[in-house]
């Protein structure tokens, strides 16, 4: 464990162990700044050195991880829960407008009245959602960082047919490979294309064996589960190979959309940004013999550069959002003798608002709801409580729209 400190310019510097942080705010050469990640401000001026950190970033579209290492050891690592609610929300906004459109019928048409639907650069609110949420965790970093690596994309498309391409980052065979690997699952819908198993190993066949001259391109391999792939071999099952065309089209789609506006946003903070493909990141991950999992991609990326860390979770924390207002006055639909009935009743209660994250029962727990019966409820997680009275409760942040939770 280890306590996150910023100078008192607001700076982060290189973080320290518990006991010299306790010593520190018993001499009041220092102050809390933050309960989690636990951080603590200096209240005298320092030298501001700190070592070279590099951040990895393994981007997804619901997940994403990050990794923050110096030469010795993991500083702090995170997954990203990113919003699911986005899409239902803009839905349901658009019902709403259209309903009442109908209602104002006397008012003449208008049609594409909004400055932000017709931008050359704009992104969908989901993929602006979804970037914007790794901005504010890698500004949120309690540490330094003076290098970005971030994976890009999961294969090298220019490289799958030609094998003959070479570089530095492709002397290996092994990296070609799992590029080609990866590149036949994502086009096969990762499942096996005789049983259309998921959730097990798969594997890439190469349909004209190599034995038989057969070439290591995508148009000759297949994604079959291993055992699958075992009875082909021992001439159990014969393969059907029909439907495996347009694979540039598959890829070009799974590509992370949006990346343009995160990497300008990165460069512009940082100033030093790299980017690696995902096969590449597979095959070190795998070299390393580590679980596939985001921050230990992050971690990974981090690695490229030969760190001597390894991996931990010591300092490992999730990331969640909650949206820190809503623009609905009423709800959808009337009710029966009520006529239209506010969306939210209660927006406060003896000072608590939701958002606001309190200690209650020894739980952590941040307020969801309020409810008329006097309680705050919080996220039902089993064995822990759900609700309480204010007076059980204890404030430790306000309104608080990103939170962080150490496992």
């Amino acid at each position: 464990m280890v306590v996150f400190v910023f100078n008192k310019h607001g700076r982060a510097l290189m973080p320290c162990s518990p006991r010299i942080a306790r010593k520190l705010l018993k001499d009041k050469c220092a102050t809390v700044l933050k309960l989690e990640p636990f951080t603590i401000k200096l209240l005298y001026g320092t030298t501001g050195y700190t070592q070279q950190c590099v951040l990895g970033i393994d981007k997804g579209s619901s997940y994403t991880g990050a990794s923050v290492v110096s030469e010795q050891k993991v500083l702090i690592s995170a997954k990203v829960n990113h919003r699911v609610d986005v899409h239902g929300k803009i839905t349901d906004r658009a019902a709403l407008r259209r309903a009442r459109r109908s209602r104002l019928w006397y008012r003449a048409c208008r049609f594409k009245n909004r400055a932000a639907s017709t931008r050359s650069d704009r992104l969908a609110p989901t993929i602006s959602t979804n970037i914007e949420e790794v901005l504010r965790v890698v500004n949120k970093l309690p540490v330094p960082i003076h290098k970005v690596i971030i994976e890009d994309v999961l294969v090298d498309i220019a490289r799958l047919n030609d094998s003959t391409l070479k570089g530095t980052d492709y002397q290996k065979p092994k990296r070609l490979n799992e590029n080609l690997r990866l590149a036949t699952l994502m086009r096969d819908g990762f499942k096996c294309k005789h049983c259309s198993a998921k959730d097990t190993k798969l594997e890439a066949h190469h349909i004209l064996p190599r034995s038989q001259n057969g070439k290591d391109t995508i148009s000759n391999l297949i994604t079959l589960c291993s055992k699958c792939h075992e009875k082909l071999h021992a001439g159990k099952i014969k393969l059907d190979t029909g439907g495996i065309d347009k694979h540039f089209d598959v890829i070009a789609q799974r590509t992370m959309q949006g990346k343009t506006r995160l990497y300008k946003s990165l460069f512009n903070k940082f100033n030093n940004l790299d980017k690696m493909f995902g096969y590449e990141t597979a095959t070190l991950r795998n070299e390393l013999h580590l679980p596939k999992d985001h921050d230990v991609d992050a971690f990974v990326l981090c690695k490229t550069i030969n760190l001597s860390a390894k991996y931990n979770r010591d300092n490992y924390y999730e990331v969640n959002f909650r949206p820190k207002q809503t623009r609905r006055i009423y709800k959808t639909l009337p009710e029966k003798g009520l006529g239209r009935v506010k969306y939210q009743v209660n927006d406060e209660l003896d000072g608590f608002k939701k958002g606001d994250i309190v200690l209650v029962k020894g739980y952590r727990k941040q307020i969801n709801s309020i409810y008329s019966n006097g309680r705050v409820a919080f996220k039902r997680v089993k064995g822990e409580t759900s609700s309480a009275l204010p007076r059980d409760c204890r404030l430790l942040e306000k309104c608080s729209t990103i939170m962080w939770t150490k496992v």
